[in-house]
């Protein structure tokens, strides 16, 4: 607390994105003007439905206030619009001050933000919080997966889920075919495999099964085979680790060995950590359906860990740009 007399010390380095949030979060209009902004409509406004930049901004002729809905018309297709248009918050009722908040609320939380949270912040309902949280995570998902990875690469595996009530007795092998109750704790969780380059990016996706198979096509997708490979002693990747120019190291974690000079897992291992302590502290449970979302949206804030709060959230809102998420998809003809 300051003395009196004694100016508050505020941070110095705060972003003018990071001042502007919560007057977004305040107001209709600020977060009508700040979402412009950050798609770039304050310096070279343009229709997402032509991209002619001939446009401007709908006033009423007597008090030169914008439009209520804050639209806009393009000179060249004669379309109106407004910021929503082309994003994935389109068609959405749900005013933007809210959609600022989830935004920067999924972007600043290490761990992530629960749509309980969203929910009692903004007083949404649970479902258009949800809604409105799965789609941030589609914006914040790679469009093309991202280029592959290179240099030294560690690759790993984990298994995601919450654990049984009990543990299940052991069936003899003559019977296991025979009864429904011989599901193995690891059934219950989902497979998911992940690769980051050192200093640099991560992948992370689900996997049906953990097989020598797949494990060498998740691989061959996301690294470049003229990187270094560093995994554990799992036998699955002996067969795809001999085609790397750069060679495959493994360590084996068994013999409770976790470094030998350069090779190590511990960075993939890292993030496992952060994905593990997210899902089960924050989220609790995540489906398997909806498992891939909250892979991408760790990967985003991990791919953006360099950057502050402000360019990783201007980021995000960028990356909303050109995507659709729909509680079904349309019927085709």
């Amino acid at each position: 607390m300051a003395r009196k007399g004694q100016k508050t010390k505020v941070a110095s380095d705060k972003s003018e994105i990071v001042t502007a949030i919560p007057a977004a979060c305040a107001s209709e209009k600020a977060a009508v003007e700040f979402l412009e902004a950050m798609r770039g409509w304050d310096q070279q406004p343009c229709c997402p439905r032509c991209g002619d930049t001939a446009v401007y901004q709908m006033k009423d002729s007597k008090t030169g206030e914008r439009n209520r809905r804050y639209l806009w018309r393009c000179r060249s297709c004669t379309k109106q619009y407004t910021v929503r248009i082309g994003t994935v918050f389109e068609d959405s009722r749900i005013p933007l001050q809210h959609w600022c908040y989830a935004f920067w609320a999924a972007c600043a939380s290490k761990k992530g933000v629960s749509a309980l949270q969203i929910k009692r912040q903004t007083g949404v309902t649970y479902k258009s919080a949800l809604f409105m949280m799965h789609r941030i995570r589609f914006a914040m998902a790679p469009t093309d997966g991202g280029p592959k990875l290179s240099g030294i690469v560690e690759a790993d595996e984990t298994y995601v889920g919450g654990k049984p009530r009990y543990r299940l007795p052991r069936i003899p092998e003559p019977f296991r075919n025979f009864t429904s109750n011989s599901e193995t704790i690891r059934d219950r969780k989902t497979p998911v495999f992940a690769a980051v380059e050192r200093g640099g990016q991560v992948r992370a996706r689900v996997m049906p099964e953990v097989t020598a198979l797949n494990l060498k096509a998740a691989i061959k997708e996301h690294i470049d085979l003229s990187s270094t490979l560093m995994t554990d002693e799992h036998p699955g990747y002996i067969t795809v680790g001999k085609e790397f120019k750069g060679g495959h190291e493994r360590i084996a974690h068994k013999n409770r060995v976790y470094v030998r000079g350069n090779v190590t897992t511990n960075t993939i291992e890292s993030f496992f950590a952060i994905l593990k302590r997210g899902i089960n502290g924050t989220f609790h449970n995540v489906s398997r359906k909806h498992l891939q979302r909250y892979l991408d949206e760790f990967e985003f804030r991990y791919n953006h860990r360099n950057v502050d709060d402000g360019e990783r959230l201007k980021a995000c809102i960028k990356g909303a740009e050109g995507k659709r998420l729909m509680y079904r998809e349309p019927v085709k003809a």
